[in-house]
């Protein structure tokens, strides 16, 4: 291998300041920079200028708009704005309901004519683009990362007829296994999503010289699916130097914070419910301006799930909507809670990575997910507090334990979560990966 070590990173989101699926690259990358690595990326992420992503050359490839974006936009002028929202105005993603039939129906057209996924519109362009670089770059080594998973699909067309090595890595899963959090989501649970996608999935592991994943459950499950595909396991983390120096002073009262969209089987529901318990059995926490403060968006029937849950509690004077927040705020938001609650019901083999963020922030965090998930033996590794989504009273002690410990010292994490620490690992498995015959792959 030559001297000077060349990475080629294909990823729709990247920056810090963007989707949270661009934070993995954007971190790895300054980090494998400082190691040495020369780094070039291709993404549909507009630039941001803050130079916050290291040494790593972006190549801005933007997103075409496509027949399903018009029709979208038709829809919207024709209903007159956003389809629904929370009581204060924040948005909601989706629209209303269909009887049963319907809505399957409309699921599965929709999920046609967005396939393959929202990324739909920058395939073709970025296979293009990546082309190019790698003529003119000359990567060892090229990971394409999703979602969106299309991201894939423009490596294994980039990389036809050259000799880099090509690794999958995967935040999320794509071809399966996938759990019950996203029968209920519009594209991921329609059956056309998740026929094609296997298919798909299938073609490009078996062109791919392996894949890395973000959690050992994860990687575990895909070895058992494709046994002659190396699989490994890089886990996610944080990068201390975009995030806000710790809040100075904190909400009064216990503050709650819960910052991300609602989606799939995220669910306050329990939150609600432990917080109403608390309330009751300390009113002086009530007095003292307690509040749960929710930051993102949600999908429709969450806002209307969780708006149900707030009212039936009956503690709407202690819930804030403050709707989608850009990163620096939401982080604020957090920064000045006692808590910060990471949602991952039946989400077995995925970890929100939110969690990293509040634990570096040194704010007590909960993990609501089933024992044995992947996020609660993640969370416990890290610190955090785990709890079943049904123990309400479990999370109601929870609160009333930080309440009496409310001038506690900001708590501080017993293992390394940074991409700096992780950023070595990553190093060594690149390494190795380009030191291999093609053979050992096949």
């Amino acid at each position: 291998m030559s001297r000077v070590r060349r990475l080629l990173v294909i990823s729709y989101y990247f920056g810090p300041d963007g989707s949270v699926g661009g934070l993995r690259w954007a971190g790895l990358s300054k980090y494998l920079a400082r190691l040495g690595w020369e780094i070039s990326v291709i993404t549909a992420a507009p630039p941001t200028g803050n130079g916050t992503s290291g040494d790593a050359h972006v190549e801005w490839c933007p997103r075409l708009w496509t027949f399903l974006d018009g029709c979208r936009l038709l829809r919207r002028l024709a209903l007159g704005g956003s389809p629904g929202a929370f009581a204060n105005g924040s948005r909601v993603v989706s629209g209303g309901e269909l009887p049963g039939p319907l809505r399957q129906l409309r699921r599965e057209v929709t999920a046609l004519l967005g396939f393959p996924d929202e990324s739909r519109g920058w395939v073709s362009r970025a296979a293009l683009r990546a082309r190019a670089v790698i003529r003119r770059f000359q990567p060892q080594v090229i990971v394409s990362s999703g979602p969106p998973h299309s991201a894939h699909l423009v490596a294994g067309m980039a990389t036809i007829g050259s000799a880099a090595r090509w690794l999958i890595d995967l935040r999320d899963p794509w071809g399966g296994p996938h759990t019950k959090a996203w029968d209920s989501d519009p594209r991921v649970g329609s059956t056309t999503y998740r026929a094609l996608s296997r298919r798909l999935e299938r073609l490009v592991f078996g062109r791919a010289h392996g894949v890395i994943t973000n959690t050992h459950q994860f990687a575990a499950a895909l070895a058992a699916r494709y046994p002659a595909v190396p699989v490994a396991c890089v886990p996610n983390g944080v990068d201390p130097e975009c995030l806000p120096p710790p809040a100075s002073s904190r909400y009064p009262g216990l503050g709650i914070a819960y910052a991300g969209t609602l989606y799939a089987s995220r669910d306050l529901g329990p939150v609600v419910r432990a917080l109403r318990l608390f309330l009751e059995r300390h009113p002086d926490a009530a007095r003292a301006g307690s509040r749960l403060r929710v930051a993102g968006p949600a999908e429709g029937r969450h806002a209307r799930a969780f708006a149900a849950a707030v009212t039936a509690a009956g503690i709407d004077r202690y819930v804030e909507l403050l709707g989608p927040l850009p990163r620096a705020q939401a982080l604020g938001v957090v920064s000045r809670s006692h808590l910060a609650v990471v949602l991952a019901q039946e989400q077995e083999l995925q970890v929100p990575a939110k969690l990293y963020e509040s634990v570096a922030l040194g704010v007590a965090t909960l993990v609501v997910a089933p024992a044995g998930s992947a996020a609660a033996l993640e969370g416990s590794r890290v610190g955090a507090i785990v709890r079943d989504p049904d123990d309400i009273d479990g999370i109601a002690g929870v609160l009333a334990q930080l309440w009496r410990d409310a001038a506690a010292e900001r708590s501080s994490c017993p293992v390394p979560i940074t991409y700096e620490a992780i950023a070595p690992l990553v190093d060594d498995l690149l390494r190795k990966t380009c030191a291999q015959d093609d053979a050992a792959y096949r």
